[in-house]
This record gives structure tokens, sequence and C-alpha cells, in this order.
């Protein structure tokens, strides 16, 4: 149940860079717009804008995923044994258990 939580947050995180990406680029292109561009300039502003924040978007998430791992309680690997069941695995084929 705890692996399920953990993919959705991955699977959101998977979409950081994207919308980093696209909410830059369109504030950048309004305010471009607004500042009367041209076309040729403002495509080459935006796709410079695009690399660098997709870059910036990945980081932020690489450094998500690596601060949730660090925070993640370790995991025991070994189940305790139950009662009496040490006991049989140590006897020996033909050895009688007796108690006192």
């Amino acid at each position: 149940m705890n692996k399920g939580k953990t993919r959705k947050k991955v699977m959101k995180r998977r979409l950081i860079p994207a919308f980093l990406m696209l909410s830059v680029g369109l504030i950048s292109s309004i305010v471009m717009r607004i500042n009367h561009y041209e076309t040729n300039e403002m495509l080459s502003v935006l796709l410079g804008l695009f690399i660098v924040f997709y870059i910036v978007g990945s980081l932020f998430e690489v450094m998500l995923n690596v601060f949730d791992r660090q925070n993640q309680p370790a995991e025991v690997m070994e189940e305790p044994a139950a009662e009496g069941e040490g006991e049989q695995a140590d006897m020996e084929e033909g050895q009688v258990k007796t108690e006192g």
C-alpha cells in the first residue's frame, strides 16, 4: 500500500518540468506580445526559455525524489520469527524436544 502512494507521487512529479516550462512560456509570450517583439525574436527567446526551464524543472523533480527517498524510514528486511519456530529450526532430524 505504501508503494502505491510513492508511485502516485512519482507520477505527479513527472509533470513538474512540463508545467513549469509551459507556464513560463505563457507568461513570457504574453509579456513579449505586449512589448511588440518581432515574431522571429519572440520564437528564439521562447525556445531558449523552454529549454532552460525544462532543465530547471527536471532538476527540481530529481531533488524532490532524492529528498523523499532520504526521508522514508528504512524497511525491515527480516521479519521476526514466530514463537517456537526458531527452536524447531535448530533441532536436527530425529531429535525430540524436551522441556525443562
